[in-house]
């Protein structure tokens, strides 16, 4: 009777056997109930439930664990292997867990939904894996964040977590922020400007502004009197534009132009909002961050497009595989009036 190969015991031996496997791009995680195997690749986003062989499984059975696919390989007698970046899911850590203050306010911040990435990676059988993941990538200092719905997930990808060791106390976990991974953000006397507010929770809210290409927090920004945000200069070569509904209507008769004043006032209802990141309100991050810096672009460069409808639909925006549909996206971009328009401390922009 054939022995079954030894199971690695170690980090270094998994990573010895992981050596001495075929790296390949892709595995077939198979399942024993029919039609629930999955195809999985590098660089997916999977979830793990304790196997019940840890100290405290027992207790953390149904812990749903996040870690992204680093590498994936077949052993010639173990089997599809996997390499696993590892995350926090919201909730995991808390700030005394973390050794240095930026450590702290990136814990403090943390939304409901967000993953945070730790610079650790280990080696498991591919069967381990329970599922794929839908989670977004985003950087938190670009306009990055596309349109997700309350169950998405999201991760910073600019930030990383290390393990920090106590020489008095090795077996103590602790983590902190390298200050590789810090970017500043606002202003210089913002608070959070090495972090960002708390994703999601009501009235964190960040502007942008193009002049300064930075974020900026509202709540340290003073109201502005202007009605609209400040625009990006016009091209040289943009079409001209009509200024009136009255002037959209003549210009469509004569054929100068192929939108109809129904377009034209549509546009320039969109083209005038702010590029924002948050809505007052809701429990996750809501973003059209995406689609209305396209919008402000196409402005200066082309003016109104000949079938705005059409445009929004395919500049949208909306995270791939979720649940909402670019339509239902752009009712909600559509309904969206913001309250107040803001003055950048930095160089005065309306925002």
């Amino acid at each position: 009777m054939p022995t079954l190969p030894p199971v690695p015991r170690s980090a270094t031996e998994w990573s010895d056997v992981f050596r001495a496997g075929e790296v390949v791009q892709g595995l077939l995680c198979r399942r024993p109930e029919p039609g629930e195997s999955f195809y999985i690749k590098c660089r997916d986003y999977v979830s793990i439930y304790p196997d019940g062989s840890g100290r405290d499984d027992a207790i953390k059975f149904d812990r749903k664990m996040y870690a992204r696919i680093a590498a994936l390989c077949k052993h010639p007698e173990l089997g599809s292997l996997v390499k696993l970046h590892w995350y926090f899911s919201y909730g995991e850590l808390t700030p005394d867990e973390m050794v240095n203050q930026v450590g702290r306010d990136f814990i403090v911040s943390q939304g409901e939904n967000e993953l945070v990435s730790l610079s650790h990676d280990t080696y498991t059988f591919a069967e381990r894996i329970h599922s794929l993941e839908r989670v977004i990538n985003m950087t938190p200092t670009a306009i990055s964040f596309p349109v997700i719905d309350a169950a998405t997930l999201f991760a910073r990808g600019d930030k990383t977590l290390i393990r920090s060791f106590n020489m008095n106390n090795p077996t103590l976990e602790r983590y902190e922020l390298p200050l590789s991974c810090v970017f500043s953000m606002c202003t210089e006397t913002c608070d959070g400007q090495y972090s960002l507010p708390a994703m999601g929770a009501e009235g964190d809210i960040l502007r942008w502004c193009f002049r300064c290409n930075k974020w900026l927090h509202t709540t340290c920004c003073e109201r502005s009197n202007a009605v609209e945000v400040s625009l990006p200069l016009p091209r040289d070569t943009r079409p001209l534009q009509p200024q009136t509904v009255e002037e959209a209507v003549q210009m469509r008769c004569g054929n100068r132009v192929q939108y109809g004043p129904f377009d034209w006032l549509l546009w320039q209802q969109l083209s005038t909002l702010p590029i924002q990141r948050g809505m007052p309100g809701l429990n996750y991050v809501l973003s059209f961050e995406l689609i209305v810096s396209k919008i402000c672009e196409e402005d200066a460069q082309n003016g109104c497009p000949n079938d705005v409808q059409e445009y929004l639909l395919e500049n949208i925006g909306v995270a791939k595989d979720i649940g909402l549909m670019p339509q239902e996206a752009l009712a909600m971009l559509q309904g969206w009036k913001p309250e107040d328009i803001y003055e950048c401390p930095i160089c005065g922009n309306d925002i």
